[in-house]
């Protein structure tokens, strides 16, 4: 390749490079699109919408009920000996009517605020779905991004060591078996190398379709980033908060409260109804024959149910049997949600331990793979050794890089347990790991002065696996992130839930 070429090639590269680093979108944008695009979420919040409706809906039912008619009438009248009578008669009507007491119906509007919160809190569990899966998509294609590159950088490594092989065996200093071991390693990264843009290729359509359009590239996990610590540190606190505030644990607390009224619903039917009715009606004949009337009526009506088949206690039997698997429920999802808080929260110290762990596993093994290179030059490793030490570095690269997507992931996975976790959290985190501007364009100075050397090829190939390698390095300090709610002595609410449906589920706490 003669230097025209690679400075094209270059040139070619930097562009790239630039266009990514102008364009490339980070962590909140995603989910903010996300949110946006998403469908679904957009059904829940048109649920809620018409749950919001239950309350007013509940309240007309004991407001008084005007109805007004009119109409024109036919009449003709037979009577033996007595002159047919034939008449137009029209008129209109209005009544009034008036609940005094009915039980049920005022069951219902105390029902209504429970049905308005459970939509209030479906939609910002499905808030908080579509977050979490805009998060998960953001870092699978960032890992299967960074899963490309350390494919390249292994094929290219092995494709400089196998150039280094064939010389010397053309100088006599290297066996057959040598050159068939490193092209035998060099085709099974290749093999990586497709696997790898495969991957990529079904993250990022998968990313498109959550967001409805396509990214120039995604903000890289900042080589500076320190891996978020937790407030507070112990487990059971976020267990109770999880069993205190999970999305699933409040609705199921809704419905066990539904369940309550449904009950008292029911045993309603057994109580009499009692209503005020009024009408007035004034009516005019068209013939002389009959003569104008208008009547006014005024009525307290009372109700008294006395025997109905024993339908009544069949379906008091049936809400009370209903409320018990409320019950139920509530006390399985409880014990689910403080599960799956304690799992997350172990899962992320796991993780950061992970992260610390092969980070120094990275450092040894790209040390390793030096000596053994050193010691391949100099005669006392063979390329076998030298194979196994890169394969051994970039295996442990990756590793490290999935270890530091999975632990940011479960720290969103730990809130989102806890019902804490809106876009104010992901913009924290956003700030915590991510930095827009880690990508410098190369300049046309970085070009030129790369093409001096004839051997600029080979240099720069090695050059870009050691700065990979020293890449993979980052800080171990923990630095904290926001602290959830205290479970003492605070009742905290998702932001998601405005103070009407607020004052809903306070008053299921206090039961």
């Amino acid at each position: 390749m003669n230097k025209r070429k690679i400075a094209s090639a270059l040139l070619m590269f930097s562009s790239v490079v630039y266009a990514e680093a102008a364009e490339a979108v980070d962590l909140l944008t995603v989910v903010e699109q996300s949110t946006d695009h998403d469908a679904d979420l957009a059904a829940f919040r048109a649920g809620s919408i018409a749950a919001g409706e239950a309350l007013p809906k509940a309240r007309a039912a004991l407001l008084p009920q005007v109805a007004a008619g009119w109409g024109r009438a036919y009449n003709s009248t037979v009577t033996e000996g007595v002159p047919n009578t034939h008449y137009w008669q029209n008129g209109w009507t209005v009544a009034l009517t008036q609940p005094v007491f009915d039980w049920s119906r005022w069951t219902t509007y105390k029902q209504a605020d429970f049905v308005q919160a459970r939509g209030a809190v479906d939609l910002a569990r499905a808030q908080q779905s579509a977050i979490l899966r805009a998060v998960q998509t953001y870092f699978d294609e960032l890992a299967a991004e960074d899963e490309l590159t350390r494919a390249d950088d292994y094929t290219a490594a092995l494709d400089v060591h196998l150039e280094e092989l064939r010389r010397r065996r053309r100088a006599g200093e290297a066996t057959v078996i040598d050159v068939q071991e490193a092209e035998a390693a060099c085709e099974q990264a290749r093999s990586q190398q497709l696997d790898a843009r495969d991957d990529l290729q079904l993250k990022r359509l998968a990313l498109e379709h959550l967001t409805g359009q396509r990214f120039a590239g995604l903000s890289r996990l900042s080589d500076a980033a320190v891996m978020p610590g937790l407030y507070p540190e112990d487990m059971e606190s976020w267990a109770s908060q999880a069993e205190a505030h999970d999305y699933t644990v409040q609705l199921k607390q809704i419905d066990r409260r539904i369940a309550e009224l449904e009950v008292e619903k029911a045993r309603a039917a057994r109580l009499p109804v009692v209503n005020l009715t009024a009408s007035h009606t004034p009516a005019g004949a068209a013939s002389g024959y009959v003569r104008p009337t208008t009547t006014t009526t005024a009525m307290l009506s009372v109700n008294i149910p006395i025997f109905e088949g024993g339908a009544t206690s069949a379906n008091i039997d049936e809400k009370l049997a209903l409320e018990d698997r409320a019950q139920d429920e509530l006390v399985a999802a409880t014990r689910l949600a403080g599960a799956s808080a304690r799992e997350y929260w172990s899962r992320f110290l796991a993780g950061v331990a992970r992260v610390e762990a092969l980070s120094r596993l990275v450092q040894s093994s790209r040390a390793a793979l030096n000596a053994t290179k050193v010691g391949y030059r100099v005669g006392t490793r063979g390329s076998a050794d030298v194979l196994r030490a890169s394969d051994a570095f970039f295996a442990n690269r990756r590793d490290l890089i999935r270890a530091r997507y999975a632990t940011v992931v479960g720290l969103i996975q730990l809130k989102a347990a806890t019902a804490s976790l809106d876009l104010d959290e992901v913009a924290r985190v956003n700030e915590l790991v991510l930095n827009v501007g880690d990508r410098q364009p190369v300049t046309r100075a970085d070009v030129q002065h790369a093409v001096v050397d004839a051997k600029v090829e080979r240099v720069a190939v090695e050059a870009k696996i050691e700065t990979a390698a020293a890449d993979t390095e980052m800080p171990l300090a923990v630095v904290g992130t926001q602290p959830p709610q205290s479970v003492a002595g605070t009742d905290p609410q998702p932001a998601a839930i405005d103070a009407a449906v607020q004052r809903a589920l306070g008053s299921i706490r206090q039961q």
